[in-house]
């Protein structure tokens, strides 16, 4: 691994324990139903999937659970392990695997007939470089025909610090967190400084950074991975972007 890589790694390490409690908010389950709906609208059915960043492997085991073969990959190996343990917990062992990789570098076999990665997971990769090589990763796991769906977060949203925030008023949670963004337009990266609070009184701080990819270098470089663009939609809508929608979602077809 490249020092760029252990970095970002190392950006889920720390809360990789604290992940699943700090996320409860988020409505996983919705996620998957607007995938499904993107699968029936383009007549794809899916029977090996790709959680391309999988984090903790919620989204991939609630594919599982509902049938799916899915296969998680993603660079902090904390993460993975969770997810490795919530798939044996959950008795979805048999359908949901998991392993570590970097999405820059995928070395997996061409075994997939969808990929998706969700949650802005691809804003991670900071560089154009490392954006291209995992969509010519992606590319190659997947078979002829076969859909590629990611959401990133937009320029507007990284700019307007959307992910500074906090969650000391809510009583309900025992991670207690103070996230302040900030947005360089220069390079186009938002460094969100994250503190968490535990309830035993100890403290820890992670440091993110995501890239607002350019809209049209994302087209760009998907046709040149081979794909064909079918849609944009701003975030679980099947309507276009606009100037300010704060999520983006990709639908590509491999050609």
């Amino acid at each position: 691994m490249t020092d760029l890589d252990l970095r970002f790694a190392d950006q889920f390490d720390a809360i990789a324990p604290y992940y699943d409690e700090v996320m409860s908010v988020v409505p996983y389950r919705r996620w998957v139903q607007y995938l499904r709906r993107l699968f029936k609208r383009y007549g794809w059915k899916p029977r090996h999937i790709l959680d391309l960043a999988t984090g903790t492997g919620t989204v991939a085991l609630l594919l599982a659970e509902e049938g799916f073969r899915v296969t998680g990959v993603d660079i902090a190996p904390r993460m993975v392990e969770i997810a490795k343990r919530k798939a044996r917990e959950n008795g979805v062992g048999d359908r949901a695997t998991f392993q570590v990789q970097d999405a820059t570098m995928l070395d997996l076999p061409s075994d997939f007939d969808m990929v998706v990665s969700l949650f802005d997971s691809l804003n991670y990769i900071i560089t154009t470089r490392g954006l291209k090589d995992a969509f010519f990763g992606v590319s190659r796991a997947l078979q002829p025909g076969s859909g590629f769906i990611f959401d990133l977060n937009s320029e507007y949203a990284l700019e307007h610090n959307l992910f500074t925030q906090d969650n000391l008023w809510d009583e309900h949670t025992d991670v207690k967190h103070i996230w302040t963004a900030s947005y360089n337009k220069k390079t186009r990266i938002a460094t969100v400084d994250m503190q968490f609070f535990l309830a035993d009184g100890r403290t820890f701080r992670e440091v993110h950074k995501e890239r607002a990819h350019r809209h049209g270098d994302v087209i760009q470089f998907l046709r040149d991975a081979g794909f064909e663009v079918l849609d944009t939609f701003a975030g679980y809508t099947f309507l276009p972007p606009g100037r300010l929608s704060d999520r983006i979602f990709y639908v590509a077809r491999k050609a």
